[in-house]
């Protein structure tokens, strides 16, 4: 079973859609995301999360791999309240993280992500980690830099797939 101190993580699938849409697509959560978009409707999260479990239709490399996990909590009633991604190109890869509000300010966004570059780390060949962050999610900035990823100008980041105009960019080596 895949679980930290508090939290507990299972392989995302269509079937989390519903629990999901609640928690992923409030205003707070969606304004660091995309806010000129409308949030996903329960058929579109479906698959979405469907293609996701599948892996890279059509990788941008050979060596491309997904990694998708919903986090709960691990007290009853075990509540879903986020998801944690990844992909990985070979010797580097793009993660993210989204937790709903309801759990920002908790230490669980660091718990999930302590958990998850130790989990990157057995099961995939990255030694280097990227994330972008919306400039305004001060708190994804600080859970980042607590974490020891190191901000680098967007101009230096690689073809990141998550990287929107404006964002902030942070790289994590491993080895």
């Amino acid at each position: 079973m895949m679980q930290s101190q508090n939290l507990s993580y299972e392989t995302l699938t269509a079937a989390h859609a519903d629990e999901l849409l609640g928690v992923l697509t409030t205003p707070g959560v969606l304004a660091f995301i995309d806010p000129e978009e409308p949030p996903l409707t329960l058929k579109e999260l479906q698959t979405d999360y469907g293609i996701r479990a599948k892996g890279p239709y059509q990788p941008i490399s050979p060596t491309e791999q997904w990694f998708n996990v919903v986090v709960r909590l691990k007290m009853p009633p075990a509540l879903a309240i986020g998801r944690l991604e990844a992909t990985g190109y070979g010797a580097w890869g793009e993660l993210a993280y989204l937790l709903g509000e309801a759990w920002w300010g908790k230490g669980l966004a660091y718990e999930a992500m302590l958990w998850w570059q130790e989990y990157l780390a057995a099961h995939s060949t990255e030694t280097q980690w990227w994330a972008t962050v919306h400039p305004q999610n001060q708190r994804s900035i600080r859970l980042l830099m607590r974490l020891g990823y190191q901000e680098v100008n967007a101009e230096e980041r690689p073809r990141l797939q998550s990287y929107d105009e404006g964002d902030r960019c942070f790289v994590l080596n491993l080895s």
